[in-house]
């Protein structure tokens, strides 16, 4: 039984989908990466975020004002809010830093957010850029990263609290043998 010769064409076609294949398993596992490590560390997405965002306006106060449609609102207003969103990326940084989940981090995580997608709703609604709707849908998947750890959290910690404690064997070595001489 004799095989056809590959042509250019089928030997091509061979090698992109190999080379797909590998390429979109390097991507899948990537992806998953990123996503537990950002889903276990919540905080640092949010913060590293924040702060990207508030450098902009700071380092590129003409592309801001072009892509946002801000042309004519005057520069230090978008700085204003630049430096406040610094602020904010670097208080979560350190609190990822610190593994701190206190109520206030919450509650400066969540607000931040949640008053970001009303302001991007609203800015989208006046008129302005689309690119605050892209915003929005990344200030609440920053809230979802929040809350799907937290319930990764609550279910790692109510597994482990089903188990049977650990009984602690403590092996107690028996008394050293004293050398005992013999009498004539």
């Amino acid at each position: 039984m004799s095989t056809a010769p590959q042509t250019p064409t089928t030997w091509r076609s061979q090698e992109l989908r190999v080379g797909w294949q590998a390429t979109s398993g390097f991507a899948t596992r990537t992806t998953q990466k990123v996503f537990k490590f950002f889903t276990t560390y919540p905080p640092l997405a949010q913060g590293l975020y924040y702060l990207l965002i508030g450098v902009w306006p700071l380092v590129g106060i003409g592309s801001y004002q072009e892509l946002t449609g801000h042309a004519r609102t005057p520069p230090w207003l978008a700085q204003a809010v630049g430096i406040l969103m610094l602020v904010d990326g670097a208080t979560l940084c350190l609190a990822a830093y610190r593994r701190q989940g206190s109520p206030e981090i919450l509650t400066l995580a969540f607000g931040t957010a949640l008053g970001l997608v009303a302001v991007d709703v609203h800015l989208v609604w006046r008129g302005y850029s689309a690119l605050y709707l892209v915003d929005a849908v990344l200030q609440l998947g920053l809230v979802a990263f929040w809350v799907y750890g937290w319930r990764q959290a609550t279910k790692t910690a109510a597994v482990a609290a089903a188990l049977p404690p650990a009984t602690a064997t403590t092996t107690v070595a028996p008394p050293p043998v004293a050398a005992t001489t013999a009498v004539q």
